[in-house]
């Protein structure tokens, strides 16, 4: 009796080449390059038969799903940042050697996906299993839906088509967990379960999206079942043992236990006056200049082995100067910036963590709340926590004094940059409030001399 074994993984999120790091910070879009390869490694070691990716490839910046033209055009650099990932991944699974199958999913760029990966058939047969690939999107109020070519490709395969043995593959849910939300799972979830069910011809239906995932169930001889995503640690992918007669045997096996940052030294970085030229800034991203060397100190930082994270107030939006969004796309452009400077997509921090609150100033009640604002030292806490790294020999740098205070707060060495507002504030400061403080020219003279010194003073 034939057999095959599926590698199957899903939601990678990756960001290689697209600038910034995924808004959920739990995602790892900039480790996902070698995640990918590790998981790649294991499949070669288990003998798989077939590598399948359900979606979410690639962590498609905002801009480039749903453009904007109040300020300058990021979409075209930006494209050309997806499709470069894009294939960055098919080159990765085609060294690997192992014959796959990837599907788009909602966070994938529709027609850069295509560019890249659209030679690949719908319907391939491998052996005695016929897969099938569906390339459904989410439609009114984010909500998946199976309509036109994709419907009529479920209905013939199902109702026409005599291949019994088949692999359905999507990207959404076709059942309904207990935490999951209705932007998870297909409006008509239901009425594709029960023709999938009612026509034993499908073996296995494979979905992504809702990260957590969901484990196998079930019904007639058909097995549904939802990969957890890529970019999450353990950073878990499945093996499928699946024969003829349905018999169905699922392995999940964590590549890693911990984020790849886990026990890392990190230092925090203030973003205005310390990574770019503005003090203060309250606009979208065409005054976003970079310090001259700033790029540079986060590379050189990054290959010393330390997490590099920016901690930055953001009281622009509880002001009402700019939305949210705009703050991070800002982000990515910095980022961009970056990463262009140095020709180097490694010359990028880690993570960015804001605060938006702006108190009694604040334009709507639901922007107030200022205790992610430094000098509260939270947003380093939480960032310490969710990617377990360790406080010796972790530093703060800033161009103001409540940088400084937010290191001290936290427990870090606070260093102060003569950039920004940085001499405004050596000339303000109490010595005896920072006895022995570090204070030097700009950022890539602080990164030089952490490298160098790589002890905490505080």
């Amino acid at each position: 009796m034939e057999s095959i074994r599926i590698g199957h993984i899903s939601d990678l999120h990756l960001r290689y080449h697209i600038p910034g790091s995924s808004l959920k910070h739990k995602n790892r879009s900039r480790e996902m390059v070698t995640i990918l390869r590790k998981a790649l490694q294991r499949f070669r070691s288990s003998s798989v038969d077939l590598v399948v990716i359900t979606g979410d490839l690639v962590d498609s910046p905002a801009i480039v799903l749903n453009s904007n033209d109040y300020y300058m055009d990021l979409m075209t650099p930006f494209r050309e940042t997806v499709r470069q990932d894009y294939r960055l991944i098919r080159s990765i699974l085609e060294q690997a050697g192992i014959p796959w199958i990837v599907i788009p999913g909602n966070s994938d760029t529709g027609d850069l996906f295509t560019e890249v990966f659209g030679d690949q058939p719908l319907i391939q047969d491998f052996g005695a299993f016929r897969f099938v690939s569906f390339h459904d999107r989410q439609w009114e109020e984010n909500r998946p839906r199976r309509i036109d070519r994709e419907r009529r490709l479920m209905e013939k395969v199902l109702f026409e088509d005599e291949h019994y043995r088949q692999i359905h593959l999507q990207h959404f849910l076709i059942r309904k967990e207990h935490q999951s939300k209705s932007t998870h799972r297909y409006l008509e979830w239901e009425n594709i379960r029960n023709i999938t069910r009612d026509s034993r011809k499908v073996l296995l239906s494979l979905s992504g999206h809702y990260h957590p995932g969901h484990s196998p169930r079930k019904e007639g001889i058909t097995t549904w079942y939802g990969a957890p995503s890529l970019c999450r640690a353990p950073y878990s992918v499945t093996i499928h043992q699946l024969r003829e007669d349905g018999e169905h045997i699922c392995t999940e096996e964590p590549l890693c236990e911990a984020p790849l940052l886990a026990g890392k030294s990190v230092v925090f970085l203030d973003r205005d006056g310390v990574i770019n030229t503005l003090s203060a800034y309250t606009t979208g991203p065409e005054e976003m200049q970079l310090i001259p060397g700033s790029a540079q100190a986060v590379k050189k930082l990054r290959e010393a082995g330390f997490a590099i994270m920016v901690n930055t107030n953001q009281s622009c939006i509880g002001l009402g100067y700019v939305p949210e969004s705009v703050v991070q796309l800002n982000h990515e452009y910095m980022c961009y910036l970056m990463s262009r400077e140095l020709d180097d997509p490694e010359a990028q921090p880690d993570a960015i963590y804001y605060s938006i609150g702006a108190g009694n100033r604040a334009i709507h009640p639901t922007l107030e709340d200022m205790s992610f604002t430094k000098p509260s030292p939270a947003l380093l806490e939480k960032a310490i926590q969710e990617f377990s790294l360790k406080k010796e020999g972790s530093w703060m740098i800033g161009d103001r004094e409540g940088d400084l205070l937010c290191g001290l707060n936290g427990n870090l060495s606070p260093l102060l940059v003569m950039t920004g507002q940085g001499q405004k504030t050596a000339a303000s400061i109490r010595e005896e409030k920072y006895p022995g403080l570090i204070v030097k020219r700009d950022l890539l003279a602080a990164a030089e001399f952490i490298i160098n010194n790589n002890k905490s003073r505080w």
